[in-house]
Order: structure tokens, then sequence, then C-alpha cells
């Protein structure tokens, strides 16, 4: 991905948000369409172009978190003159409030939704921009909110806290860190994307996040739509496809994101 200091920057492609990469599942669908293509005898050059659109369109439903702008959209969109603001002057926002939700599910079977509290954390801001910033998150406040029998409940985070996810005793804390922002104009949910750190059971990853970010008087809150992650990149395996977990009792390796933080100029 381009990564502009200071001159002009394009509207950015949502298909980067979350771990930033493309991830398909459907290889055996590909595989058969180079078969039938690599057979047809029309010109080399048009078939390879046609297998590569269809091959983007066979992606995987659940890699593309953000859906992508209509045509319209993308006609409309214009290149954003922007400048990194500088670190002199800026004030450093802490996180009073700060939530992600989390949704995840077996391959057969409803979701599971839940939560995940943040501890704390601070933003650099410069002139209504953001500049850098760091968020922690107690990995042992992980709860689930679409269960409504106490028993299930209780086992279910349980088994979250355990090494077969998150491994909260060993792991008691998760974080995101960034140093580089790009705004956004493509589209109306987010005005900037996030590009940072994501360190889960002691590995770090790459992850983009979109967020809107909107001042109050002196409160800050950013808020982001839903993106994805892959657990597996952070080691969290159980019952994943990685492991060759029988289709019946497969949890998706997709976990499904979205923050709300609240934050004040520091005191």
């Amino acid at each position: 991905m381009y990564r502009p200091e200071g001159k002009v920057i394009f509207p950015v492609n949502p298909v980067y948000f979350g771990t930033n990469r493309f991830e398909c599942h459907n290889f055996a669908h590909f595989f058969n369409l180079l078969f039938i293509f690599t057979n047809m005898r029309h010109n080399f050059v048009l078939n390879i172009l046609t297998l590569a659109t269809l091959f983007l369109f066979t992606q995987c439903a659940e890699d593309k978190p953000v859906e992508m702008p209509t045509a319209a959209e993308t006609a409309r969109a214009k290149p954003i003159a922007y400048t990194a603001p500088s670190k002199e002057g800026a004030v450093s926002y802490t996180i009073t409030e700060g939530v992600v939700y989390w949704s995840a599910k077996k391959t057969l079977g409803q979701p599971h939704a839940g939560e995940i509290h943040v501890s704390n954390g601070e933003i650099l801001v410069n002139g209504g921009q953001p500049i850098s910033g760091k968020i922690t998150m107690d990995m042992n406040s992980i709860i689930v909110t679409n269960l409504t029998d106490a028993g299930e409940k209780r086992e279910l985070e349980s088994h979250l806290k355990h090494s077969d996810f998150f491994g909260v005793e060993k792991f008691p804390t998760g974080t995101f860190e960034f140093e580089e922002v790009i705004p956004n104009n493509t589209t109306p949910d987010f005005n900037w994307v996030v590009l940072g750190k994501l360190t889960l059971k002691g590995k770090t990853n790459s992850v983009n996040i979109p967020v809107r970010l909107k001042f109050d008087g002196d409160v800050l809150t950013a808020e982001s739509p839903t993106f994805q992650i892959n657990r597996t990149h952070w080691g969290i395996n159980f019952q994943s496809s990685v492991i060759g977990t029988a289709k019946d009792k497969l949890i998706e390796d997709v976990v499904a994101l979205s923050l709300r933080l609240k934050a004040a100029p520091q005191k």
C-alpha cells in the first residue's frame, strides 16, 4: 500500500481493512476455473484477464469485512491533499472509556458475541488529526453477551481465557499501537484509517482499522465499523482450519471486531 508522507493521496481501498492481505479458502474452485480456462481456445491474454477477474470475485465473503465502494462512489472520489501533522504542539488524549466488540462462529452454528474492556491508552492529536497512539486491552475482562443461560455463558468465558484461545494467565493484556494514519473520503462510515500493530498472545501483526473520529468540546470519540482479523495469525488455532478440524466442529478463523473509545485531554 502506498503510504505518503506529505503530498497527495488517493481514497482508501476498503479491501485492506483488518489484517491487510487477501485470503482465499476456496482453492478448489480456483483450480477448477484454471482447468476450464486453460482448455478454452480463445485469446490467451483474454483468458488470463478473465480468470484473474473471476478469481477475485471468488474470494471468501468473510474475508471482505467492508464493502467496496460503488462505481458512482468511486467516480466521485477525489485525491486528498494531506500533510501528516507535526508532533510539536500536539495534545495527548487519555482514553477514559473503551470497548472492543467481537463476534465469532462455528461453520455450522450461530455466532457468539461479546466484549473486551480497554483498560488504558493514549492518542496523540494535533489540529483534530490523529498522529499516533496505543490502547491496552484487559484480556481477563472478556465476556460473552449473547448467551442467556448463566452456565453456558460462564463455561464459554472460562474457555476463552484458557490457552486454547487467549491464554490470559500468561498474556493478561493485548495492545494496539499505531504511528500512521490515512484520511478517507470514499465512504461515510469513517474518516480515518489507522495503520497499526495488534499484539495478542505475544504475537504481533499489522492491522488496518477504519475509524470515525469526532470531537465534542474536549471529548474525543473514536468508533469503527466492523473489520475482521484472522485469529490464527496470533496462534489462536483451537478448532481452526489450519489444524485440519472437521467441518462440523470447525470454528471459523475470521473474527469480526469493532471498537468504541472516548478520550479527554491529559491533565
